[in-house]
Order: structure tokens, then sequence, then C-alpha cells
């Protein structure tokens, strides 16, 4: 299954990635997270329109329908908010580390080395399933290590094999 052309950013230099990578290493996997992340924000603005709407309905003063409706709005611009935030966020893996560039304000760089990898999980919910997503798990031995869950990778078989591939080597050496 091929990633719709908004979620797939292999092959692409994100602006803020570039200035955290050595000077050798190089970008083998790039991908923005599966928008199903913002469902959640999909279905408050939803909700919250409703209500406004069938409070509309109901409320006659005008300051309150201000309030009502300006509530609203204040739903819809955090809702532009977290997509702005999310178009911003990038998963990639190179051949020394596995890294999770998020925030817009604050900007975190999550980070593990690809040798301290010791296991790779892929989970998938029924939710996951149905739109296309999962979470990878890297765990080490015995140690925490500030990314160890990135949750909301489209593919994440794909993903799973091509780090397992950079990680543990691809079998043909």
């Amino acid at each position: 299954m091929q990633l719709p052309g908004f979620m797939a950013v292999r092959d692409v230099d994100p602006h803020h990635l570039e200035k955290y990578l050595l000077p050798q290493e190089e970008q083998t996997v790039t991908i923005r997270r599966h928008p199903a992340m913002l469902l959640r924000y999909i279905g408050e603005t939803l909700a919250g329109l409703i209500v406004a709407g069938l409070l509309t309905a109901v409320v006659s003063q005008s300051t309150v329908l201000t309030v009502i409706w300006c509530a609203w709005l204040a739903v819809v611009g955090r809702f532009a908010f977290k997509v702005f935030e999310w178009s911003d966020e990038f998963f990639a893996v190179t051949k020394v580390r596995v890294i999770l560039v998020t925030g817009v304000f604050t900007r975190r760089v999550d980070m593990m080395p690809l040798t301290k990898v010791t296991d790779l999980t892929v989970n998938r919910s029924i939710m996951g399933r149905m739109f296309g997503y999962g979470t990878i798990v890297l765990e080490s031995a015995g140690q925490d290590q500030a990314l160890s869950k990135v949750e909301h990778v489209p593919e994440p078989e794909a993903i799973y094999l091509e780090i397992s591939a950079v990680a543990f080597g691809s079998g043909d050496d």
C-alpha cells in the first residue's frame, strides 16, 4: 500500500531535520506520522459545531451567541494548530540512529542510537489496522531511552523492515 503524497516524505530533507544530522549521516527513512493522530481534534471540532448550532437554535441573546461562536472558533483554532504541529513533525532513521523531531514552539528531538536497539516491535490496534497506522517500540538492554515508542507510524510493517535492515543488517552480506 502506497502512502498518499502528503504523508510520504521519503527522500525529502525537512528543513529542521538537517541541523540535527551529523555530517556523515544520511537519512534512510523519513516519514511524517499518520494523520489519524488528528482524529480526536476533528471529532472535537465537529462536536463543537453541532453543540454551537443547537445552542444557537435555543438561545436568543446576542451576547451569549457571540460567546458560543467565539468558543467554537477557539476550538477550530486549536485544531488548525494541531494540523500545523503534525505537518512539522518527522520521524527519521539514519544508519546511525532513530530520530523523532516534534514541537512548534519548543522543539524536541528524541533519539536512540541503532547500536542500542536490541528489540523492535510493531503494535497495531483495531483502529490502526483500519486506518493504516501502528506503533513502533524500540527496546534497549536495561536502559530507558528518550525515544522508545513512536506512535501513529504509517505503514508500520514496512518501516519496521527498513529499521531492521539498517539496525541488524539486510542479510545480503
